[in-house]
């Protein structure tokens, strides 16, 4: 599935929380999302239920301060459970799970700076691929990391967001969702 966003109506989560604490609309052409410093992470998912597959999409910070984390989910569910790929716009990354055991997601690989990554308000084209217990993280055509991880094994491709400092406005654009396969992975 490719979706560009060109109507305004969408299968991926819109809204506007409660006193405006954060959004995520379709305007001008992308999925675009919005959250006050220090809300948390704030979610749109796709409403496809899958457990292989791989999510890309074009990644670009439009305003908020440069240790802002946002990027892609891959087998989450409504409550922001499953796994972020993220990315900051001062050049880190960044794979974490969120469980509603903890308050705040753990890292499964932990906040690393990436010569890949284009940083300001640069645009960056991300994938994130779960297959199996095997996540695979990249970043303008370029490998950023990989772990393995039992816990999820279905849920809904998404994009995630999360602001400290200031407020943060990111735009997803072109966001394409396909199933996924890696020639000689298998479970643990």
């Amino acid at each position: 599935m490719q979706y560009d966003f060109t109507a305004p109506k969408t299968t991926w989560d819109v809204f506007v929380t409660s006193g405006s604490e954060a959004l995520f609309r379709v305007w001008d052409g992308a999925l675009e999302g919005a959250v006050i410093a220090n809300r948390g992470y704030v979610w749109s998912l796709a409403n496809r239920r899958s457990n292989d597959s791989s999510i890309r999409a074009q990644v670009r910070q439009t305003q908020g301060s440069r240790g802002n984390g946002f990027g892609l989910l891959c087998r989450a569910d409504e409550a922001g459970n499953g796994y972020y790929f993220l990315i900051s716009s001062a050049g880190q990354f960044a794979i974490l799970k969120a469980s509603s055991d903890n308050p705040d997601p753990q890292p499964l690989h932990t906040w690393t700076f990436s010569e890949w990554l284009h940083t300001g308000t640069e645009p960056n084209n991300l994938e994130a691929t779960c297959v199996n217990d095997y996540l695979l993280f990249f970043a303008n055509g370029h490998f950023l990391a990989e772990v393995r991880d039992p816990t999820y094994t279905v849920g809904e491709p998404g994009v995630v967001l999360g602001a400290v400092e200031q407020t943060l406005w990111v735009r997803f654009d072109s966001i394409d969702l396909r199933p996924a396969t890696i020639a000689g992975v298998t479970g643990r």
